[in-house]
């Protein structure tokens, strides 16, 4: 909630005062209508992460703007937000991310971006996006390298003092805590002190059970005393307490080849759409309640 507000906050700086009430009116039509009030894009299947392990497309999709601005335009009524994040990608991988803002802004109220930081330029930070989270897997140099098969600890902090020096979005840093750096989170305040970093949080990373990206069974910060997992006698890892509804019971996810999901965990044991039409949007409506009592199967793995 504090984190809503404090970028409700700074969009408030940028727009002007009417703003509060377009959003307002805006989250009453989510409502009245029955649309998610959140929209995750997954911008292309592409990465710039170089993670250990990761399976990645050897032709990865890239959204169209088009495709985005026919799924909005769609839509019964205007999202509040509209999420930029990836699944076991990056939206700076995307060519067409530019354009893809652009489409989203003028068809919500707020518009976010989740990134690692790597492949970052000058024209993207300076995006009028509203707000920037960036995560990383450690936060010393010794507890990253087992993560990426790459050396880029130095290029993300660089990354980092990009956004905060010439975007206007409040800019947040994430730690995603793993094995190799499930003890990071005394030298993750000291980084933020040292850089500056007003807005940060630590989260655990989130078992992958298709055993394809860095949330493998080996990579599980199964060690922190406050890990959300833990093993079975079968050595598959259980959610250590039973989670009340979902996070991300408002929002839906749509993919970089432009079907919509539940969320962006969700790949073979749950609805989807494929075409973008009102009648679509008001079927996935549908889906909260489902969400809400953990009715899929990923549902078990999610914190």
């Amino acid at each position: 909630m504090l984190r809503t507000a404090a970028t409700a906050l700074t969009v408030l700086k940028r727009r002007g005062p009417i703003w509060p009430l377009k959003l307002l009116i805006t989250a009453t039509g989510c409502r009245v209508k029955g649309m998610p009030r959140g929209i995750m894009v997954e911008p292309t299947q592409g990465c710039t992460g170089h993670c250990t392990g990761c399976v990645r497309p050897e032709v990865p999709a890239v959204m169209a703007p088009t495709l985005l601005e026919e799924w909005l335009d769609s839509a019964p009524s205007k999202p509040v937000t509209v999420h930029f994040t990836g699944r076991h990608s990056d939206p700076l991988a995307s060519p067409l991310l530019q354009e893809l803002v652009a489409a989203a802004a003028e068809r919500c109220m707020m518009t976010s971006i989740s990134t690692i930081g790597l492949g970052l330029t000058g024209g993207i930070a300076g995006m009028k996006v509203d707000r920037w989270i960036v995560s990383i897997p450690a936060a010393t140099e010794a507890s990253w390298k087992p993560l990426r098969d790459r050396d880029s600890f130095d290029d993300v902090m660089d990354a980092i003092d990009t956004l905060r020096r010439r975007s206007p979005a409040m800019v947040e840093v994430v730690l995603t805590l793993w094995k190799s750096s499930e003890r990071d989170g005394e030298a993750f305040e000291e980084l933020a002190v040292l850089n500056g970093w007003k807005r940060r949080q630590v989260v655990f990373g989130r078992y992958d059970p298709e055993g394809q990206s860095i949330g493998r069974v080996e990579n599980l910060a199964l060690g922190h005393p406050s890990s959300p997992y833990t093993l079975s006698p079968e050595g598959r890892p259980v959610l250590v307490r039973e989670p009340r509804g979902c996070p991300l019971a408002g929002c839906v996810f749509l993919t970089a080849g432009g079907t919509l999901l539940p969320c962006p965990f969700l790949t073979g044991d749950g609805p989807r759409e494929d075409r973008p039409s009102e009648e679509a949007w008001r079927r996935a409506s549908g889906w909260r309640e489902a969400k809400d009592s953990r009715s899929f199967a990923a549902c078990r793995f999610c914190p």
